[in-house]
């Protein structure tokens, strides 16, 4: 996801996040929910038409002649398991807009929902600071291959999640802040291992880092 999807606020007091992908793609949602359901179509065509092995009928010869109803149990399974994927996987990568807050005392999240393509009803989820542990970078949808990254963290006995499509270096900087108005953030090097591979791929200079960047009495120019 873009880095100007995201606007990033970290002052001594407050930690501020803005998600706005449909300032940059207004249709976003609706055109990956046409692509989900035009995927779930050619799933169910291809089920359906496509002979078997050894010139076996069809599943829709199955289903027209009456020899079997165990083809329709399968080609449902099929369609839930293969929506609950897509929608995964959608919602990851084309997220609805969202804000994230926190200072002292809580953090809260605001979204819209994701069937909302306007992008006008929006769901406030606040935790008390106190009650929120664990709170890391780290991989918040998974759909087969791919993998979308954000906030995760622990609060009210589940796993909570914000911010899908953040990029580590912004993680980064956010999870600093936290860390700093008395979150509980551990040290964790996927962040700085995301960084790496990154940097890596264009090709940039990765002898700078370590894991110790958690670490309050080093400033980013002392850390070698």
């Amino acid at each position: 996801m873009a880095h100007k999807d995201f606007s990033v606020s970290v002052t001594p007091n407050a930690v501020d996040v803005r998600l706005t992908p449909s300032a940059i793609r207004p249709h976003g949602k609706l055109v990956a929910l046409l692509s989900s359901l035009g995927m779930i179509v050619l799933f169910n065509c291809f089920s359906l038409f496509m002979p078997g092995k050894h010139n076996r009928p069809s599943m829709w010869t199955d289903i027209t002649t009456g020899s079997s109803v165990f083809p329709l149990f399968l080609l449902a399974v099929g369609n839930v398991f293969m929506a609950w994927v897509v929608f995964r996987g959608e919602r990851g990568s084309s997220p609805s807009d969202e804000t994230f807050h926190c200072d002292r005392n809580e953090i809260v999240i605001s979204r819209t929902s994701w069937f909302d393509f306007q992008n006008c009803r929006w769901r406030t989820y606040a935790y008390p600071l106190s009650e929120c542990s664990d709170i890391r970078f780290a991989k918040i949808f998974v759909a087969g291959r791919s993998a979308i990254d954000g906030i995760r963290f622990l609060a009210k006995g589940r796993r909570q999640w914000a911010l899908p499509g953040l990029d580590a270096p912004e993680a980064k900087q956010i999870l600093i802040g936290l860390k700093n108005l008395g979150a509980d953030v551990p040290e964790d090097p996927y962040v700085e291992n995301r960084i790496k591979q990154a940097a890596e791929l264009s090709g940039g200079d990765t002898s700078w880092m370590d894991r110790s960047w958690m670490d309050d009495s080093k400033s980013p120019t002392d850390k070698s």
